[in-house]
């Protein structure tokens, strides 16, 4: 099996960081009406999967600063997406955790981008949307890989 060098220009890999930046704008464009930045869907989505977490946790899996994340939170909390909880473990700490209102704005946002991905997909035959979806689910999770030092 041919496997990629990493020193080479690939057009395939070019190809692929071309699709994705479309993906997003196309995602981005297509998603009318949205207040959610997709920083603030992430987080949201984060919430809604992990439960409450503390802002260093949430830091962590973004990858992004504490600080940063914490301007972000604020921002959320300020529009009611989220709220803050003691930290039953260490009264000292705050976790975040999604509120009703977060939940309904994700599940608006997440209902709107099913409905574009859907639509995209209209033409297609079920098994190659599986497989296509299998494939992704392939790539996300050797990038995850890749980026937390696990192939190293």
């Amino acid at each position: 099996m041919d496997t990629l060098r990493e020193d080479a220009a690939d057009p395939a890999v070019d190809a692929v960081i071309g699709a994705i930046h479309s993906i997003g704008r196309l995602i981005r464009q297509g998603v009318t009406g949205s207040d959610l930045d997709p920083g603030s869907f992430w987080m949201l989505k984060t919430l809604a999967k992990q439960g409450p977490l503390r802002v260093t946790e949430l830091a962590g899996h973004a990858n992004l600063d504490t600080s940063t994340v914490s301007r972000h939170v604020t921002q959320l909390e300020r529009a009611g997406f989220v709220g803050r909880t003691p930290d039953p473990d260490d009264r000292r700490a705050q976790l975040v955790e999604l509120s009703d209102g977060g939940r309904d704005r994700l599940h608006s946002a997440m209902a709107q981008r099913r409905a574009l991905l859907t639509a995209g997909l209209r033409d297609w035959p079920a098994e190659e949307v599986t497989e296509f979806a299998r494939l992704l689910d392939r790539f996300v999770s050797d990038i995850d890989k890749t980026t937390s030092g696990e192939n190293e």
